[in-house]
């Protein structure tokens, strides 16, 4: 059986390929494609960056704040505090939500990425 399986692992010469032929096609066609997502990599940056800001800007600005203007309430603590966690954890699900939209958004790019690579490559 070893020398059938032999005949199987031969490649005839003709259809052999320089590995470095193989790598410089293969990074040719990942730059032109990642000439023509330019825009939508560059999109999907920004959406990061956007919500990347926005919960920075939550935490370092707008929850200070509210904590302020709630000590100027007549309320008890354990409710202050309650209700500034009842905030954080609807803010946090918001973040989360928009990171799954995003995340599904690169997700799809990348499937296309990829099948315009598979398509360039062949």
């Amino acid at each position: 059986m070893g020398s059938l399986a032999g005949a199987y692992n031969k490649i005839a010469p003709e259809k052999r390929q320089n590995k470095a032929e193989l790598i410089t096609a293969y990074e040719e066609n990942y730059m032109k494609i990642l000439k023509r997502y330019a825009n939508e990599i560059s999109y999907i940056e920004n959406m990061l960056k956007d919500l990347r800001n926005e919960r920075a800007d939550f935490y370092v600005n707008q929850l200070p704040l509210i904590r302020k203007e709630l000590e100027k309430d007549d309320v008890s603590d354990e409710n202050k505090k309650r209700w500034i966690e009842e905030v954080q954890a609807n803010i946090e699900r918001s973040f989360k939500i928009s990171e799954s939209l995003i995340e599904h958004y690169v997700t799809k790019n990348l499937e296309e990425f990829k099948r315009e690579l598979q398509k360039e490559i062949k």
